[in-house]
């Protein structure tokens, strides 16, 4: 008989979850308009807990990773300033143990 296959946690691509996740700022009705620092304090640390679970620490690894992560939603980011958001928004991001999480704070 041979072994049991291996079942891996099903997840979405990275790059799908954030693009949403920026995207969401679009859709919020009332606070301030983003910032590109906020706009890029989403992506930052949608790449931080990414890396987090995977037990990388490497601050190079990180940077690295946080500049290809940029440089793939580069058009979503470019409609990401002046959407509005919340200052709890903003809070819960950077408050997030997980990706999850931040879908769920950028959602109204």
């Amino acid at each position: 008989m041979p072994p049991a296959p291996v079942l891996r946690p099903r997840s979405r691509s990275p790059v799908a979850a954030l693009g949403g996740a920026v995207l969401a700022v679009a859709l919020l009705a009332c606070g301030h308009r983003a910032t590109e620092a906020d706009c890029d304090l989403i992506v930052d640390r949608y790449v931080e807990i990414e890396l987090q679970t995977l037990q990388v620490t490497d601050p190079k690894v990180i940077a690295l990773r946080k500049s290809e992560m940029h440089r793939d939603l580069k058009d979503e980011l470019k409609a990401c300033p002046g959407k509005r958001i919340t200052d709890s928004m903003l809070t819960c991001v950077r408050q997030a143990r997980t990706n999850d999480e931040i879908d769920r704070c950028t959602r109204w």
